[in-house]
């Protein structure tokens, strides 16, 4: 039984790599003998899991596959996979931690860690805030496709929250490639005068950047050297949630 469920596994993971295969590529790689790769072809055949090409004779994964896919992924909640690991990050910092996506132009909080420490946030789970003034909507933005950037810094009001909110879309655009190459992002006192913001990306399992996860503190008691020494912690958790999302790295 086992042999036989590691056979079948060995055949779906040879054609979700290779697409198309003809029955003597598929037993001639997996070193299996011909009849017994056909008599597993027939069975997943009949079942739907796998589909042959009339034309070439060639085998395929079916749609089968496609709506398991598919219902495992609409089966996923984004804040009850992360959630664990926001704990664990607030336990390890101290510090606020927030779970965001954004809708093109706002981030949008959806899950928050508060610090046990004295002062307290004003954000709030459904909150929303600027994406050119937080490091969440930095870190997300970063990471979309060139013209999709393009579009929503065209958009963009970049009315000053503080002093230091970047106002300029040239130096933010510059600001993003920054985000991309170091794979993190910051506010540093841009959104609220007193608090201080990292934040790294987190992929979903078709690559894309659709959420992430911030460390915020309030300056007094964490100033942005001191809340750097989280960055690596802070990448980590990110990469672990976007690995329970079904992201694969090369």
């Amino acid at each position: 039984m086992v042999e036989t469920l590691l056979r079948f596994f060995k055949i779906v993971e040879l054609l979700e790599k290779s697409g198309e295969l003809r029955l003597k590529d598929i037993a001639d790689r997996l070193e299996i003998d011909k009849s017994t790769i056909h008599r597993f072809l027939k069975t997943l055949l009949r079942h739907n899991y796998v589909k042959m090409n009339p034309t070439n004779k060639k085998y395929s994964l079916g749609l089968k596959f496609l709506n398991i896919a598919t219902g495992v992924i609409d089966s996923m909640d984004i804040r009850n996979i992360a959630h664990p690991y926001l704990i664990k990050l607030e336990e390890i910092t101290g510090e606020t931690i927030h779970l965001t996506t954004f809708d093109g132009k706002r981030v949008v909080y959806i899950d928050k860690i508060e610090s046990p420490k004295p002062i307290r946030m004003y954000s709030r789970i459904g909150n929303i805030a600027p994406i050119y003034c937080t490091a969440a909507g930095k870190v997300i933005l970063a990471f979309q496709d060139d013209e999709v950037i393009e579009k929503i810094v065209n958009e963009l009001d970049f009315i000053p929250r503080t002093e230091k909110t970047i106002t300029d879309r040239k130096i933010f655009i510059r600001s993003l490639e920054d985000v991309r190459e170091k794979g993190f992002a910051v506010d540093n006192l841009e959104n609220e005068e007193n608090i201080n913001c990292i934040a790294a990306p987190i992929r979903d399992y078709s690559r894309k950047v659709r959420y992430a996860i911030s460390i915020s503190a309030i300056k007094a008691r964490m100033n942005l050297s001191k809340l750097f020494t989280f960055k690596d912690i802070l990448m980590d958790t990110a990469n672990i949630v976007s690995k329970e999302l079904g992201f694969v790295e090369d």
